[in-house]
């Protein structure tokens, strides 16, 4: 994905403009729901590892895989700059290494879980249930589609310091049966009046609401607790909004 190779870029399109609000959340979660004691997080697809700042400052550890060097090299520096000690492994999360943790809750951020089949989800599950302690926690933040007959594309335009970011988010069928799609994100970029787009596209797979709970219970790693929305408890479950599916290891 080419929008992956350009951090600085994508932190401004896509970073959290209140990450303590939604970290409140998460820390919610665990007074709720986790059986154990959380000292060690998981981000799954880290990205610019958006969080790292507020675990930190909560004092929580974090760890942070993604398959891009680029984003590995900017988590890295961002780690550096701030002081922080941090963990960032380079690597695929369809072949997670099951000997990769402990860790007490773990989290994925804006539908970032590229399985492209219900058998890649059943195994993802599996690796993942073999990371986390018993009674940890697993957020997915994004991944489950509430809105089934709707055309998914948005646009929004940031700024910061100087960069102006237009970004074009859409989702494109390729198999309706297979029920997948390409993921497809364009950034216009004015970087202090230099121009450039950048195009990225990676195939997924749908996940609907239904069909989740479903293979959660297949794959009998994992206990289904509730869906949220816009790190709310309070909210109501409506198709529009982030939804937050929050799962606990048996």
């Amino acid at each position: 994905m080419e929008a992956y190779q350009y951090p600085q870029y994508y932190a401004i399109a896509l970073g959290p403009s209140d990450p303590g609000r939604e970290i409140d959340f998460f820390d919610a979660a665990i007074d709720r729901f986790s059986k154990v004691k959380v000292n060690r997080v998981f981000e799954l697809g880290a990205g610019t590892a958006p969080y790292l700042e507020e675990w930190h400052k909560r004092g929580y550890a974090y760890c942070g895989l993604d398959l891009s060097p680029a984003m590995i090299e900017f988590g890295c520096e961002k780690a550096r700059l701030l002081g922080i000690e941090a963990k960032f492994v380079l690597g695929d999360m369809r072949e997670l290494d099951r000997n990769l943790g402990p860790f007490h809750l773990a989290y994925v951020l804006l539908g970032s879980l590229y399985v492209r089949c219900n058998g890649e989800f059943l195994d993802h599950l599996d690796r993942m249930a073999a990371v986390l302690t018993s009674g940890g926690l697993y957020l997915l933040d994004s991944f489950v589609w509430f809105r089934i007959f709707h055309d998914y594309k948005r646009s929004w335009t940031r700024r910061k310091g100087g960069v102006t970011v237009h970004t074009r988010y859409r989702a494109e069928l390729t198999d309706p049966i297979a029920q997948t799609y390409d993921e497809c994100l364009t950034f216009t970029v004015d970087d202090h009046g230099k121009a450039m787009v950048i195009n990225g596209r990676v195939p997924a797979k749908i996940f609907f609401p239904q069909e989740f709970l479903a293979l959660v219970e297949l794959s009998g790693r994992f206990e289904f607790l509730g869906w949220y929305n816009d790190f709310s408890f309070t909210a109501a479950l409506k198709p529009d909004g982030r939804h937050l599916a929050i799962l606990r290891k048996r």
